[in-house]
């Protein structure tokens, strides 16, 4: 796994590819002068459903692929599981208008799709029942990856989106 500053790369995070242009895996840290939210690191990653990842979800490792090779995330995973949170769709490998390579944020502050229990200045956790969202937890406990920064999109007590800080090893 290689690493580098953002100011390396020729292209926004946001670009997706029909190829590896990178390795997999490689990681990029995004200086927070550049984001305005803190500095964020992102990886390099290859989505190996044939289906597309919709912005903001959860994403995991792909189980017996390479690493690097991820798809949606289920509910409940422990997160161990995850590789972090797409912040753009990324294209699965039945697109023929780009390919299934990208970015996902794995440390930093980001938006996740929530659930309606979710609650900011909380604990975060994979949610139980929402592939791909994220919940919180009153009690921190040994899987969780990060906390709630914002309210939910939806308002309290509604799924949405939210502003969460996310650390995934």
């Amino acid at each position: 796994m290689s690493f580098a500053n953002n100011q390396v790369f020729g292209d926004d995070i946001t670009v997706t590819y029909s190829s590896a242009v990178y390795s997999l895996g490689t990681e990029r840290l995004v200086l927070g002068s550049q984001t305005g939210v803190g500095d964020q690191v992102w990886v390099f990653v290859y989505n190996s459903s044939g289906s597309s990842i919709a912005a903001n979800t959860l994403v995991r490792h792909a189980t017996t692929s390479a690493q690097g090779t991820v798809s949606s995330a289920g509910t409940g995973l422990n997160p161990s599981y995850l590789v972090g949170i797409t912040q753009h769709a990324i294209p699965g490998t039945a697109t023929t208008t780009s390919g299934p390579y990208g970015w996902v944020l794995k440390r930093g502050v980001c938006t996740a799709t929530v659930t309606a229990s979710y609650t900011r200045d909380q604990a975060l956790i994979v949610s139980a029942g929402t592939a791909g969202a994220v919940d919180t937890v009153t009690t921190a406990a040994t899987n969780t990856f990060g906390y709630g920064l914002g309210l939910s999109s939806g308002g309290a007590g509604v799924a949405g989106t939210a502003q969460v800080y996310v650390n995934i090893i």
